[in-house]
């Protein structure tokens, strides 16, 4: 298990014990350790084998305890305890957006509401009206968080099925198999919906391999085994022979529209052991799977005009990062040595501005305090020949008329500027676009930070015109955010090419609010390249004198 899918089970057994009136010196340990472990940049294995585990503070023995079992058996008895003394539909109740642990409670003692059903149906009948703090603004905000979960149900981030097929993978190689990665997961979706593999073996042999990792076999045939991951995704290992290994993972990696053209262009795939031979043996070149979603890839394959992906080996530095300033983990010496450690050679700062008072947004003197730091840094790395360098930026609030955070005289001081909207998202496309589109016409603005303001499966974000957007950036040479965060991937990679053609930047920055959280580029680049993002687009590609450079260029 990850530090973040620990910390997110100690969070929900604090949640538990709370909810059932539980011991709340308990409660609030588990959610003191849920805290200290999200923000750790060593895995808890590594704590453990080191015996180092109780010197986190937050952390004592009994909670080590907990966590050691957790880490051994994926599970914990007091969690497993505490779900079953509750009406199996209430933790979902717990994950409606704007309800926290005294309204579920409140709502399940005095309305009686233990599921998403019982819930909507209270909410409509206006039976909350009786309850304190169920005004009607909550109870319609209490409806749409309901539709959206029941949308997101069964989807999990790409990251997490990723680091799942993984596993499951390594499981039948283990066994002696071939074994690959399929479907939406390998095609790098956003968000998917069930895991695909393909395997050499018989029917038996894997269902035996699969039952042996713990997952319960549902159906079985001499083509496929099916079960579930672990977190609850359906899984199915398409069976081959070693023959016909590549036309397989072939049929079981692309999009509907993606077979579907093929086809009609080629016919049937000829039967090839490897991938790349059935695209040859019908002239083209080999189609990377992030690609194959049915858009212009088969002609660029036949014309030889595939784009040279980025990926995480040509990213030179990172930019939109936060630091103990203002919401981050880690100082802006541990998170610099962080990026240092990744082979990268510059570091983007850019901690929230005065308004996000949530997340401890920088006052102007705290802002120049900072540079004062960021400076100094700069010059020990200087002085000690470290080719490394770190820009002072913030990510400045666009206010509701579309202006800074800051007055531009203090932008203006700044080497970097992330704009980016936090609050009132609640805008009609034209107020969401207008507002965007005066943002990026100040001058001291670099790029758009998370342009929709989306998080996968938790929110929409606001509605904007998003080529309108682009257009905007393109005359005012301003980049555009691909945000790297597994929950955000924003600006989604569908509007990449509008922004390529634009000649937009796309920066794809992993808004790390801790060390490990730079890591996350990997799934900024996972979506960049389903947009058909090269080096040549991004600015996070350029080296650090051709960033200065560009930077320096667009100031007044």
């Amino acid at each position: 298990m990850t530090n973040k899918s620990v910390a997110r089970r100690l969070k929900l057994t604090a949640d538990l014990i709370e909810l059932t009136s539980g011991n709340p010196f308990r409660a609030r340990a588990f959610a003191s350790g849920a805290r200290a472990i999200d923000r750790l940049d060593v895995p808890l294995d590594q704590l453990l084998a080191e015996g180092s585990l109780t010197d986190v503070q937050g952390i004592g023995k009994g909670l080590a305890s907990d966590i050691r079992e957790l880490l051994a058996t994926g599970e914990l008895a007091i969690t497993e305890r505490l779900l079953q003394a509750l009406p199996p539909g209430l933790p979902d109740v717990l994950r409606v957006r704007g309800l926290g642990v005294k309204k579920v409670k409140t709502l399940w003692n005095e309305a009686g509401v233990t599921s998403l059903d019982d819930l909507e149906m209270a909410a409509a009948s206006g039976r909350l009206a009786d309850l304190d703090g169920f005004g009607a603004k909550t109870v319609q905000n209490i409806l749409a968080s309901v539709e959206e979960l029941r949308a997101y149900q069964g989807q999990a981030h790409l990251r997490d099925a990723f680091r799942q097929a993984i596993v499951l993978r390594q499981t039948l190689d283990n066994a002696g198999f071939r074994a690959s990665i399929a479907g939406a997961v390998r095609r790098q979706c956003n968000v998917v919906d069930a895991v695909d593999l393909v395997s050499t073996g018989t029917t038996d042999a894997v269902a035996s391999a699969l039952a042996s990792a713990g997952l319960a076999i549902q159906t079985s045939t001499s083509d496929a085994v099916v079960t579930a991951t672990p977190l609850g995704l359906p899984l199915t290992v398409w069976l081959t022979a070693e023959v016909r290994f590549g036309s397989t993972l072939f049929e079981r990696t692309g999009s509907v529209a993606h077979l579907e053209a093929f086809r009609e262009m080629y016919g049937e795939p000829v039967d090839a052991a490897d991938e790349d031979a059935v695209y040859q043996a019908v002239g083209l070149s080999p189609i990377p799977p992030p690609l194959r979603e049915g858009t212009d890839e088969l002609a660029w394959a036949a014309q030889g005009a595939l784009p040279h992906l980025v990926t995480t080996r040509d990213l030179k530095g990172t930019l939109h990062n936060h630091t103990t300033w203002s919401d981050g983990a880690h100082t802006l010496r541990q998170m610099c040595e962080g990026a240092r450690a990744r082979g990268l050679s510059y570091f983007g700062v850019c901690d929230h501005s005065r308004s996000l008072k949530i997340a401890q947004g920088l006052t102007i003197d705290q802002l120049v305090a900072q540079r004062a730091e960021i400076d100094a840094v700069n010059a020990e790395y200087a002085e000690n020949g470290v080719d490394f360098r770190v820009f002072a930026g913030s990510e400045v609030d666009i206010l509701s008329d579309g202006s800074m955070d800051y007055p531009d005289e203090v932008l203006a001081g700044l080497d970097l500027v992330v704009a980016s909207v936090h609050t009132g998202f609640r805008m009609s496309v034209d107020e969401a676009t207008d507002r965007l589109i005066r943002a990026v016409s100040n001058p001291y603005v670099d790029i758009l930070g998370h342009p929709t303001g989306r998080l996968l499966l938790r929110r929409k974000g606001y509605p904007i015109d998003a080529e309108a957007v682009l257009d905007a950036c393109a005359e005012h040479n301003v980049a555009v955010e691909l945000n790297a965060n597994p929950w955000r991937l924003d600006l989604d990679w569908t509007f990449l090419r509008a922004a390529i053609e634009r000649g937009v930047f796309v920066s794809i920055n992993p808004d790390a609010h801790a060390i490990d959280g730079l890591d996350d580029t990997r799934w900024g680049v996972a979506s960049a390249q389903k947009g058909g993002l090269t080096p040549a687009h991004s600015l996070t590609c350029k080296s650090a004198h051709e960033l200065a450079s560009w930077l320096s260029a667009r100031r007044p």
